[in-house]
């Protein structure tokens, strides 16, 4: 169930989007396992809603994908691996996004602007803009009037910081704007900043606070 936090549907003129756990499925365990086959134990950095050490480095824009995968050899000790054998490995990290969830950002584009902003790295954003918002002759940005991502901005979620650079690009008062995230800290940094939001758990439970024509009713 997605948990209310600071929501008026009346007052929405834009919707901002998650993108891991709320559009895109997650496997974090298949992601592991790839790993584990390398010699790796990605475990103690990948946490609920955030990354740390390498891994945040990665997502805040402090490393490209060539320094991400040289700093995997170095801090596991494996300099045999490849770049290619890394990246594999951390692409099982992403499943899909289901159909159903790309209708629903059509329909809801026609009555909001649509934004994405999300903690992620260059390698999973190809992905996800290459593979899964490939759809009935749309592209990504089919579905989103404006992408704020956390390597390109320099900071990730849940800091102030994101959500300020975020205000700032937007051209909505941040009582206008729902934000639907899988964090609840995250909704709590957005709310602090005068934003509504809304938790949205994983698989999709978010889609029934839309009726059919795309219009956010709430819970």
């Amino acid at each position: 169930m997605g948990e209310k936090l600071q929501v008026n549907p009346r007052e929405v003129r834009a919707l901002m989007f998650d993108f891991g756990g709320v559009l895109v499925d997650l496997d974090k365990e298949r992601c592991f396992r790839a790993f584990d086959e390398l010699g790796i134990d990605l475990r103690p950095f990948i946490g609920t809603y955030k990354q740390s050490g390498v891994l945040s480095a990665f997502e805040s824009g402090q490393a490209n994908t060539h320094e991400f995968c040289s700093a995997i050899r170095s801090t596991f000790a494996k300099p045999e691996l490849t770049d290619e054998m890394i990246l594999s490995a951390w692409e099982q990290f992403l499943v899909d996004v289901p159909e159903n969830r790309l209708r629903l950002l059509l329909k809801a584009k026609h009555h909001y602007h649509l934004s994405l902003l999300s903690n992620t790295n260059p390698v999973h954003w190809a992905l996800g803009r290459e593979r899964y918002f490939r759809y009935d002759g749309h592209e990504v940005y089919d579905f989103f009037d404006e992408i704020f991502l956390s390597y390109e901005l320099g900071v990730e979620k849940p800091s102030p910081l994101i959500f300020k650079k975020v205000r700032d690009g937007l051209p909505f008062a941040p009582g206008e704007v729902l934000f639907l995230d899988d964090s609840p800290v995250n909704c709590a940094a957005a709310c602090a900043l005068g934003f509504q939001a809304i938790e949205a758990k994983k698989d999709g439970e978010w889609l029934k606070f839309f009726d059919e024509s795309g219009i956010f009713i709430g819970e």
